[in-house]
């Protein structure tokens, strides 16, 4: 039975909101007025799925991590899936996820799976999402799995919010101390330095310097500024190109820090799905089909697919992985061991935990040495517009005493 969402009026003129389900449109203002409750919009739950939203609201890993924790409690205690769905729904503090929430909740209603459910939502519920939730439906262990998930959604966010936590640092001091020196160049040293103007002495050469930046950042200061956001503008919509954004993805792996740092995270990535989608049953040429969708890097991406076409021919897992050449070689060494003693995934499981630490050491590191790098170099800047307004004192003071 569809969903539909609405927004109605009760006999005081209260609004109210919420969803209820019905076989039409036309019924479902029927029901609302039974209710008391007058109707002023109604709209289907696919509908608003269908439809083409260029500012869709998202659902936060938070957000669907709790869901999928109350889910799994709620099948685990012998609750009917269609109760805990409605359960769950009334529970979220997420608009879009209830939303989705209740069209997957028709779909059941309809006879369907949760995962098919889940698949009307792709914004809502990622493709290694449905995936496990279909292959836990097919093992007809589906708490368990749902916990296990609940588990990979969290452990991944924490990934994602090591690596933004460790780039937003520098990123932010470097726009703070670019302002600051901005400032001082376009209204400070003009300032000070025009007192010199009739002393009738050549300036210091860094004074000079100084002037010419100065005068460069207040003349032509917004030419840059529009040429720095067109170049932006250019490169996103480049970006967009899938062979630009291959370009471009291939020469960060080459990188010599970044490059480590990528290839960690990527392979923590995948390692980490292959071990869930294993453990929830799915065949491992399934696994790495969906490993494929959660990799971020485009060269990346390309890298599994070519590894899950060896294996379809037959080869091992290592050795596919060994051939290319790039993953880390405790991983292959792992990953092999796995295979031989049996035991995938639990290789798998402890391979991920492995380049966690590692990348998590080389966040560590690299922030603690950016940091000191950044203050230095920034320091040098303000000193030596420090001097280049010094200067002309001390040579003023000089020639006084003459």
């Amino acid at each position: 039975m569809p969903s539909f969402e609405y927004k109605a009026l009760d006999m005081g003129g209260k609004k109210h909101q919420g969803f209820i389900d019905a076989d039409s449109e036309r019924q479902a203002r029927q029901l609302l007025r039974d209710k008391n409750l007058l109707p002023n919009q109604i709209n289907s739950v696919r509908q608003q799925k269908s439809g083409k939203q260029w500012f869709q609201p998202k659902v936060s890993v938070q957000h669907l991590a709790l869901f999928t924790q109350q889910l799994a409690v709620l099948i685990q205690s012998g609750i009917a899936i269609e109760d805990a769905l409605q359960a769950t729904t009334e529970q979220s503090d997420s608009k879009p996820l209830r939303t989705a929430l209740q069209g997957v909740k028709g779909k059941v209603r309809e006879g369907q799976s949760i995962a098919e459910g889940m698949a009307e939502f792709p914004g809502v519920f990622p493709p290694v999402y449905q995936a496990l939730v279909g292959a836990g439906e097919k093992s007809g262990d589906l708490g368990r799995v749902l916990l296990q998930l609940a588990d990979y959604t969290e452990r991944n966010q924490q990934l994602r919010n090591t690596v933004l936590q460790a780039a937003i640092y520098p990123i932010v001091l470097t726009l703070v101390a670019t302002v600051i020196i901005a400032v001082l160049m376009a209204y400070v040293v003009p300032k000070v330095v025009e007192q010199f103007d009739h002393v009738g002495q050549q300036l210091p050469l860094l004074t000079r310097i100084m002037i010419s930046i100065s005068d460069f950042v207040v003349n032509s200061g917004s030419l840059l500024l529009a040429a720095i956001a067109a170049v932006i503008i250019i490169f996103q919509y480049c970006y967009r190109r899938p062979a630009f954004k291959l370009s471009i993805h291939t020469k960060l792996l080459r990188l010599p820090v970044l490059a480590k740092l990528l290839i960690n995270l990527e392979t923590a990535r995948m390692l980490n799905t292959l071990n869930i989608m294993l453990n929830s049953g799915a065949p491992l040429l399934d696994a790495l089909k969906i490993s494929e969708q959660t990799a971020g890097n485009t060269y990346f991406k390309g890298l599994l697919s070519e590894i899950a076409e060896k294996v379809r021919e037959g080869g091992s897992l290592n050795k596919a992985m060994e051939k290319l050449r790039l993953f880390p070689p405790i991983t292959v060494f792992m990953v092999a061991n796995g295979e031989i003693t049996g035991e995938l995934a639990l290789s798998l499981k402890k391979s991920a935990e492995q380049q966690e630490n590692q990348l998590n050491n080389i966040i560590a590191i690299t922030t603690r040495l950016v940091e000191p790098i950044l203050i230095v170099v920034f320091g040098l800047i303000v000193l030596a517009i420090v001097l280049a307004i010094l200067l002309p004192i001390m040579q003023l003071n000089d020639l006084t005493q003459i």
